[in-house]
């Protein structure tokens, strides 16, 4: 097995592990990995796909990570935060 990244049409990453024969694009019949869906946090659809990324980028991807990392989700939600942090102090100039 192996693990391939795939990107959805949103641009939300996620990991797979598939067959080492298996081609790239059949990563959604793999096993999902993560990290797992933020969906139920009912936020906006643009700030839950950088969450998600950010997570996947910090290596947030399972539980495990998550107990090991537990400083990168805050820094991930911070960073993902962050745009929108700027555009609403450029509201005041």
């Amino acid at each position: 097995m192996r693990q391939v990244l795939h990107v959805d049409h949103y641009g939300r990453k996620t990991l797979y592990a598939i067959p080492n024969d298996a081609p790239d694009h059949h990563a959604t019949m793999g096993i999902f990995i993560g990290p797992p869906s933020l969906e139920k946090l009912s936020l906006p659809l643009e700030i839950e796909v950088r969450i998600n990324n950010a997570l996947f980028d910090r290596g947030i991807i399972t539980q495990r990570d998550v107990e090991r990392k537990p400083n990168e989700v805050n820094s991930a939600i911070q960073s993902a935060l962050k745009v929108d942090a700027q555009r609403i102090a450029a509201l005041y100039f």
